[in-house]
């Protein structure tokens, strides 16, 4: 993805899981299988966290496939109240090295994304907590 001269646009969202308990593990792995192909064959990146509840996920790339992605996670049936924290451009990529990383259920994590929907100012910490799961330890 490096050397990209595409602008970067940006989405950061966070969502009600509407998946059944049981179900929820397996699903989430398929999301983030089929998100990690997907992603890649549209220059998107992004981190991907699942508190067990909620969604959040970062996504970043050209704003037309952006723009696709996020209708199709909008018709998603996995997915309910959607609600967008940040929306636009930015001047480079967060998450260059990854098509789509992903964290799951923590009880740091579920307070970071409950904060973020209380408060817009917390989006920068939820990108934050997005990224330091994605870094390589």
């Amino acid at each position: 993805m490096q050397g990209s001269t595409v602008a970067i646009h940006r989405w950061l969202y966070v969502s009600l899981c509407r998946l059944p308990a049981p179900w929820q593990e397996n699903a989430v792995t398929d999301i983030v299988t089929t998100s990690r192909a997907r992603n890649a064959a549209l220059g998107v990146t992004g981190a991907l966290l699942f508190t067990g509840q909620r969604f959040a996920q970062y996504l970043e790339g050209a704003e037309t496939e952006l723009a696709r992605l996020r209708a199709s996670i909008e018709r998603d049936a996995r997915h309910a109240e959607i609600r967008t924290i940040l929306d636009g451009h930015r001047p480079e990529r967060l998450f260059d090295d990854w098509t789509l990383a992903y964290a799951g259920p923590s009880r740091f994590v579920s307070g970071q994304v409950e904060a973020a929907l209380d408060d817009a100012g917390s989006a920068d910490t939820l990108i934050q907590v997005l990224r330091e799961f994605a870094t390589p330890s």
